[in-house]
């Protein structure tokens, strides 16, 4: 199905939130697993002001989701599909052949991140 103008402009809205260079870092960072803040300042050299920011604007558009432990608070990708989403996009982005299957499986309705099954599993 074609997309509308208004799914295209959903979608062109979605696209701006990895378009910000820390904010792609973060998230990048973020496929290796949770990070607490500190640690995702150290990993990917943004200061604590702008780090801040940009994980504020992720919060808000439900790509990444907090979590507190005493007094550290651990972010991390919201779900399984911001997961996919994100190792699809950046490897896309990267022009990195390993993103091309996900991706295709994307295109073809199978958002998972569980490995295509192979014939001597039951798969097609």
């Amino acid at each position: 199905m074609p997309l509308s103008f208004d799914e295209a402009k959903q979608l062109v809205e979605r696209l701006k939130l990895f378009a910000q260079p820390q904010r792609l870092i973060i998230v990048d960072a973020l496929l290796g697993g949770p990070l607490a803040v500190s640690e995702l300042e150290a990993k990917t050299g943004i200061g604590q002001p702008t780090l801040s920011q940009q994980l504020g604007t992720l919060r808000r558009a439900d790509i990444v989701v907090p979590r507190r432990e005493s007094r550290a608070i651990y972010y991390s990708l919201a779900n399984e599909e911001e997961i996919l989403r994100a190792k699809a996009l950046i490897g896309l982005l990267r022009e990195d052949k390993a993103g091309l299957p996900l991706a295709q499986r994307i295109a073809k309705g199978q958002a998972s991140l569980a490995k295509p099954k192979t014939q001597t599993e039951g798969g097609g």
